[in-house]
């Protein structure tokens, strides 16, 4: 009798164990749900793919529920690739949204991604000190057709200048600009980081300002939200949860990097196959690439949205009556 009462204790204790491991289990028994792959893509060797290794060295990604699988490409060809429908998440100029809509494809403008920032080049011995020394001069500037021109002609319009009127361009790719301002060819070119780290680390340049900092100065203190995080339409509609665990990662990645600005002399693979490997030039990253990246995402950043969509209309760069700001994901729908 007293066994039978011993062995109904024990099976009274085994239920109740039971009762609260299937109700609260403890965290080494809970099934942690696999993250989920992303193909995320970005500018090849720009601070994009810079922030998207810091991403995946420190776990970021995962830290959200999102496993990162980068994928570099140029950006016109990341542009190329949304538009036709052949990627889901990029970071690319939020315009381009618009040439999606002419191929019905729907993209969406998830968060500010980059900042424009492009340092004004001149050579180490010329007198300019400012943008309005070189009214009349020769511009070395990427061709009309990119992003990079239009972002540029804006920043010159704010600051009350006509990119087209006020001074003579030669078109041309970073490299091929640069080189013409070191050969006389051009008075001065517009580069931005990482590219023009080298250019300043050689001794042969110097910076007379950033079009960022202009138009900052001219537009109430906003940023240039130059690059976006930008989704298809239908893939974000059927993952908003990966779709937001995406942006909080992309976001995190750049607020390590502005508290730990150390961190990008630590990716020794992409500095080696960038040659951003010398003592000089790593400084100049670690000084700057921090400040080009987005790492909020609230009204001061829709803000920046709707000044540079306006100013772009004022230009005709897009259409006066393109629904652009319809396009963005306000941090409310996206859940941040």
């Amino acid at each position: 009798m007293e066994n039978s009462k011993i062995k109904l204790v024990i099976l009274g204790i085994v239920v109740v164990l039971a009762l609260i491991f299937w109700l609260a289990p403890p965290d080494f028994l809970k099934l942690k749900p696999q993250p989920v792959k992303v193909q995320y893509q970005v500018g090849a060797g720009g601070h994009s793919e810079l922030r998207a290794q810091v991403i995946k060295k420190y776990g970021i990604d995962k830290k959200y529920g999102v496993d990162f699988e980068i994928v570099s490409a140029d950006p016109g060809e990341l542009e190329r690739r949304m538009v036709s429908g052949e990627s889901y998440l990029a970071d690319v100029s939020p315009f381009v949204v618009l040439g999606a809509k002419q191929k019905n494809i729907s993209l969406r403008i998830l968060s500010p991604s980059l900042l424009f920032n492009d340092d004004l080049i001149v050579l180490k011995n010329s007198s300019a000190t400012s943008l309005g020394d070189l009214k009349g001069k020769k511009f070395g500037t990427r061709p009309k057709v990119t992003a990079a021109y239009s972002a540029t002609a804006i920043v010159f319009k704010s600051a009350g200048f006509d990119i087209a009127k006020d001074f003579r361009l030669l078109f041309g790719n970073l490299i091929q600009t640069a080189d013409a301002v070191e050969r006389g060819e051009a008075d001065f070119s517009s580069v931005g980081y990482p590219n023009v780290a080298p250019l300043l680390a050689s001794g042969k340049f110097k910076s007379i300002g950033t079009l960022g900092d202009i138009w900052s100065g001219k537009e109430d203190g906003l940023p240039l939200p130059f690059v976006a995080v930008v989704a298809n339409g239908d893939w974000f509609e059927k993952n908003k949860g990966t779709a937001l665990g995406a942006v909080r990662a992309i976001l995190e990645g750049g607020r390590l990097i502005q508290e730990r600005p150390g961190v990008i002399s630590e990716l020794t693979d992409y500095l080696n196959k960038n040659n951003y490997n010398t003592p000089q030039i790593k400084s100049l990253l670690e000084a700057n690439i921090p400040s080009l990246l987005f790492a909020n995402w609230g009204d001061k950043e829709i803000k920046a949205f709707e000044r540079y969509f306006a100013r772009a209309k004022q230009l005709n760069i897009i259409p006066p009556d393109a629904p652009i700001e319809s396009y963005i994901v306000k941090p409310s729908e996206l859940g941040i």
